[in-house]
């Protein structure tokens, strides 16, 4: 997968051990692992948690750092599954000058401080000008179609 700026230097996917020989009905926080080794998900949002098969909103969890706490403690008939689904990156404001048209979709069309003799968009494509244009001749942008100057 191609990035815009710095790649994300992590976001691998891991699969939790089992915590539930440890549901008894009455305890509410676990330790999370992956392969014995303690995991810590970047946030609630970055596990995706199942009690006897049934997947847990965020609000019937939180995580902090490798402990997890059930708002109510899982019974000990319940079966357990979890997934840390990579940490998400910021990749933040591109700086000024990095991104050319050849890293926006094919359907664009950019130019600077241009002269058109014609514009002309095929049905469905979507183009943008960024500067001072002008056009000569005709501008054509059928329906469903748009034509952004910036």
């Amino acid at each position: 997968m191609s990035y815009i700026g710095v790649n994300p230097t992590s976001g691998q996917y891991s699969i939790l051990d089992d915590i539930s020989s440890g549901f008894n009905g009455s305890t509410v926080s676990f330790s999370l692992s992956s392969g014995g080794v303690a995991v810590v998900p970047q946030s609630d949002a970055n596990a995706l948690i199942s009690i006897s098969g049934v997947v847990q909103y965020t609000s019937a969890y939180s995580i902090s750092s490798s402990q997890i706490t059930f708002s109510s403690a899982p019974l000990a008939t319940d079966s357990f599954s979890g997934r840390v689904l990579g940490n998400s990156k910021d990749i933040g404001v591109p700086t000024d000058g990095t991104v050319s048209s050849s890293s926006l979709s094919s359907t664009f069309f950019t130019k600077n401080g241009q002269t058109f003799n014609n514009i002309s968009l095929a049905s469905g494509d979507n183009g943008m000008a960024v500067g001072s244009i002008t056009v000569s001749g005709t501008l054509t942008i059928p329906s469903g179609s748009t034509f952004v100057v910036l």
